[in-house]
Formats: C-alpha cells, structure tokens, sequence
C-alpha cells in the first residue's frame, strides 16, 4: 500500500451519493461546488497529516531533547485546481523546522507559477493577469509575480533554444534579424539574430534565436558555427535565404561550402526602385515581374536581357542594381517548381518576426531572460501550425510526416512548461 493510499481517502456513503446525484440535476453548478469543497477538505487533511509526519521527522534526526512541538500556525497556500486552502503548519519550540510540503517562501505550488507564466507567454498582460488570476488560477497574484512567474521556465526555454539539430536534415535556411527594445541597466532596442530552417520534407522550424550586440558579419558567423555545434549537418543545406546585409553571404557560404545563396525580392525591390525615377516605376515594374515570376529560369533570364536593353538609358542605376544580385535572385528556379514561392522571398522568417513583436507588444519592455522564454514559447507555438503547413503541395508526404512531428511537438511542449 502506498503512501496516498493510507493518507488521502474520499469516503462518500450510497445515500450521499444518491442525494449529490440529484442535486446534480436541479443545481449542477453547486452540486460541483460540493464535491469541490468535499476533495478540498480531503486535500487540507492530508497535507496536515504530511507536514505532522515532516516534523516528527525533522525532531528525530535532530535528537535535540530540549526541541520539541509547539503548535501550529495557519497559512493559505495555492493548489493548482483548488484555489487556496488554509492549512495548519506545525511549529518546533526553536523555529527550525521547515516544511517542503508547503514551503515558507512560497504562497502556491508550483505548478500554478507555471501555468502564470504560460498564460503570460501566450499574450495576457502582467496587469490584466494579475487582476483575473483568482478567477482563472483560485489564487490572487500581484503584476510583479506575474512578469517572474517567467523564471520558472527559463532553464527549459535555453534548453529548447539549444536543442540538438542532427534528428533532421535541413537543406534550407532563412536568415534574418530582428529588433526587440530590452531592458537591462538601460533600455534600448538590440538585435536577435533568428534562423529559420525547412527539413528535407518541407517543415519549417525556428532553429536559433541568438541575442547578441550588432546584426553583423562576425555575429552571424558565430550563429553557423553554433548550428554546426548543435548537430546541422552542414553537407545537408542547399540555400541560404537572405537579405543584403554586409558580408552575410560570404559568411553563410564559408560556413556551408555546398548551399548556395538566394536573395529575397521584397528586400532587392526596396533597394532597387528608389534608384527608378518615379515616373518609370509602373512600367518597370511590369518588366520586374516578367522576371520574378517567369515560367523558369531561362525564360527569367531572357525578361532580364529584355528588361535591361529597355531601361539602362533611362534608369541605369536601378538596372544595375538588379543586375549585381541576377544570379542570387533567380537561384529559386534550380530547385523544385513547388518551392518556388517559399523561396523567392524571406517572407516565412518575416511572419516569424511578426509573431515575435505581436506576441511581446502586451509585456512593453522586457529583461532579457523574460525575452528569451517569449520568443521560446513563441517560437514552440509556431510549430503546432508549421506541423499542418509543408512548402511542397503533397497530400501523401503530409499524411506520412504528420505523426512524427505530432509526438516531436508534444516531447518539446512538455520539456518547455513541466
């Protein structure tokens, strides 16, 4: 017999049973509210019983004759789905004992700072949380226990952001970074460096989130050799999707010798057309999207040569600046005709982006340890829908994949909130 089963019984007789059922059926609310009550008393009675044994314990292995019981003192303390009970917490003539049932320096257990932290993660502001926390939680929090509430999850949260990369093959990667206005002995806007990687059947995931000082070359270098660390097969990647930062192409390709590099049409457009006099813009946009969205590659090439005879006298500068990325623009159509919208722009990594801001607009500045769980959570969240969303357009792959990434989401969800 185990220990729950001699401390924690909920005896109810026929009679009272039949009664409850009835009540069941006039007032179900309050016939709940009983029962409720009835497994709250029950709860109160063995968490005594358990602090009684604590402290017997605690008198024996001290075997200081002049320390003995004094009583008790009450205390409310939270419990998950019961809201706060008082409890009575025994004392020792010389205050040395403490219990580990219900700690001193804790108000409710556990598992209710996490389910704070959960529900802050998931978009409820420190003062709103704060105000319907009794009604959703049976415990009254202050706004500051909300917003630390976070460190509960903070070593999961690293652990999520640093997990091993080697159970899959991930052939490409979007590189993009982003700004969030942290607070630590000051506040200011600071980058964090996000890698979104697609597996060789179309799934997406976030695979580094790294906060750092600057959006340069040598950072992002650090971010690539960290993936490699983490287990990315690096013979595995076959694009890198980017924008036009300084020198990240030729980080990226020194990292991954074999991956070849795409620029995104959305960042090349708003560099381009600023250097096309307004009065040309429609029209060169019209030959601009000849080539993006041409039927394959040599056709794409073909409305380029076209595109570039027509505007070179009156928009050589726009011209040219298309022409310098040409090869990196159109190396979408080398790979499969399916991708290709996935992969002519960086949009997937942007709607991460968006995501991330939305999701930290209700917490106004953040520390960076409660960034780094938001974005951890968040990022974890991204992936119920991800495990729905495949960039290749095939029903059987999907059908196939689904399961696998159904028990993967739910091991990751459990490691980041229990």
């Amino acid at each position: 017999m185990g220990l729950g089963d001699t401390l924690m019984k909920l005896v109810v007789k026929v009679g009272d049973a039949v009664a409850l059922a009835r009540r069941f059926r006039e007032a179900p609310g309050l016939a709940m509210q009983e029962v409720i009550g009835q497994v709250r008393h029950v709860v109160t009675e063995t968490l005594e019983k358990v602090m009684d044994a604590e402290l017997e314990l605690h008198l024996a292995e001290k075997a200081d004759p002049e320390n003995k019981r004094n009583g008790y003192r009450s205390r409310t303390f939270g419990i998950k789905g019961l809201g706060s009970l008082t409890v009575r917490v025994p004392r020792d003539r010389k205050g040395t004992f403490e219990s580990r049932v219900v700690p001193a320096g804790r108000r409710y257990e556990e598992a209710i700072e996490r389910d704070l932290a959960a529900l802050h993660l998931a978009g409820i502001s420190t003062r709103m949380l704060s105000i319907l926390s009794r009604r959703l939680l049976g415990v009254k929090v202050s706004a500051q226990e909300v917003s630390s509430s976070l460190d509960s999850i903070l070593p999961s949260a690293r652990k999520f952001l640093e997990r091993p990369l080697g159970d899959r093959r991930w052939v490409y990667l979007y590189i993009d970074g982003t700004f969030f206005t942290v607070r630590r002995s000051t506040v200011v806007k600071e980058p964090t460096l996000v890698v979104l990687g697609v597996d060789e059947g179309g799934y997406k995931s976030v695979l580094a989130l790294v906060f750092g000082d600057k959006d340069s070359r040598s950072a992002w270098e650090m971010v690539f050799s960290s993936l490699k660390e983490r287990g990315l097969d690096g013979g595995a990647v076959q694009l890198g999707i980017m924008d036009g930062l300084p020198g990240l192409a030729a980080a990226f390709t020194e990292a991954f010798p074999q991956a070849r590099v795409a620029r995104c049409w959305v960042h090349k457009a708003a560099n381009t057309f600023p250097r096309v006099p307004t009065r040309y813009q429609a029209a060169f946009k019209g030959d601009w999207d000849l080539v993006q969205y041409a039927h394959d590659g040599a056709t794409a090439r073909a409305a380029f040569e076209s595109l570039k005879a027509r505007w070179t006298k009156d928009c050589p500068e726009g011209v040219e600046c298309m022409e310098k990325d040409l090869d990196a623009l159109l190396v979408h159509y080398d790979f499969p005709k399916a991708h290709w919208d996935a992969l002519r722009t960086t949009n997937p990594i942007e709607r991460v982006h968006k995501e991330f801001k939305r999701r930290s607009k209700t917490m106004e500045q953040m520390g960076p340890d409660g960034l780094r769980a938001l974005l951890a959570f968040t990022a974890l969240k991204l992936e119920f829908g991800w495990m729905q969303t495949s960039i290749v357009a095939s029903n059987l792959q999907h059908l196939v994949y689904k399961r696998k990434r159904e028990v993967r989401l739910d091991e990751l969800t459990k490691g980041l909130l229990n």
